[in-house]
């Protein structure tokens, strides 16, 4: 007879031990015990017996042995879930002991998409840390997909991000920075040093432009919807900055990006932006965070980014 739920329960708190969990989690990751042993740091035969004795726990095989590897069971894909979180939150753990020992007193869990990080964040954290020592941040990079996942677990404190075209329910946004799209290039680009630039230099030049599903790839395309045939196009699709940046650079190759996710490199003077009036708004980005059950850090990382934000172009309410 199969165990009941309660019954796994009782195994899983008694006589399940984190490094159980840790094999089993990473097997399903890379496929392979030899593989789950080197990334965990121990022996094969001490993985494999770890794998067994959890198997033996649950009354089932977790994984189906195959000649390519190894795959989850149905068993396996139910406990993954749980293994991952749990692990998470050993992680977690552990990043609020180290805050505490080193001098913080709170953790705020920040995810944050690229162009989030790039502009609002990569001006506003490196002050705020100094700032205030006492609050730890864990940042994390996060595409929406990703934030959907970080929101219905509750496994981050808050969000930056673009405006929610739903909002969740016991949630808010606030709206901190606006953003738009830029024609950027080399500084030594020829366009760079034109006063104005026209329609038809941007049909003249090379295009790196962005896979498809990206929103700077709609934009691209809607540039030069009018245009009798479409400019000429390098053969890379890539949503890297750094590659974006060393293409632009070693291609002398346009590109149309929101500035927020290349800020960093246009204020370094390794990207410089072309003269060119026609620039799209691009959503705002601001931050996402829960009405209720915040912390006082959370409520002072918010305090601080929207102040910031006030006195560098804040976005309208």
């Amino acid at each position: 007879m199969n165990p009941t739920a309660t019954v796994l329960r009782n195994r899983l708190l008694s006589r399940a031990r984190l490094r159980h969990l840790e094999v089993f989690v990473r097997v399903a990751d890379l496929g392979s015990v030899k593989r789950a042993a080197e990334a965990v740091g121990m022996a094969q035969p001490t993985a494999t017996q770890a794998l067994s004795d959890l198997e033996a726990l649950l009354g089932g095989a977790l994984f189906l042995r195959h000649s390519k590897g190894m795959t989850p069971t149905a068993l396996g894909l139910a406990l993954l879930p749980l293994a991952r979180r749990t692990l998470a939150l050993v992680d977690e753990a552990a990043t609020q002991a180290v805050a505490i020992t080193g001098g913080a007193s709170s953790l705020v869990r920040v995810a944050a998409i690229a162009a989030g990080i790039g502009s609002l964040l990569g001006n506003a954290l490196p002050a705020f840390a100094s700032a205030h020592p006492e609050v730890l941040i864990q940042l994390q990079e996060a595409d929406a997909l990703r934030q959907a996942s970080l929101l219905a677990d509750r496994d981050s404190d808050c969000f930056i991000c673009r405006a929610p075209q739903v909002l969740p329910e016991g949630w808010e946004f606030i709206a901190l920075q606006r953003d738009r799209f830029a024609v950027v290039a080399a500084p030594d680009h020829p366009l760079v040093r034109k006063r104005s630039v026209s329609q038809a230099d941007l049909e003249a030049a090379t295009w790196l432009v962005m896979p498809s599903p990206v929103a700077a790839r709609a934009a691209f395309d809607e540039l030069f919807s009018c245009s009798a045939q479409a400019p000429p196009t390098f053969s890379v699709l890539t949503t890297s900055p750094t590659m974006v940046w060393a293409l632009l650079a070693k291609k002398g190759l346009l590109a149309l990006l929101p500035t927020s996710v290349i800020q960093h490199l246009l204020d370094g003077g390794h990207l410089a932006e072309l003269r060119w009036s026609s620039g799209r708004e691009f959503g705002d980005i601001g931050v996402l965070l829960p009405l209720r059950e915040r912390s006082g850090a959370l409520d002072c990382f918010v305090r601080f980014l929207t102040s910031h934000a006030s006195r560098h172009d804040r976005a309208p309410t």
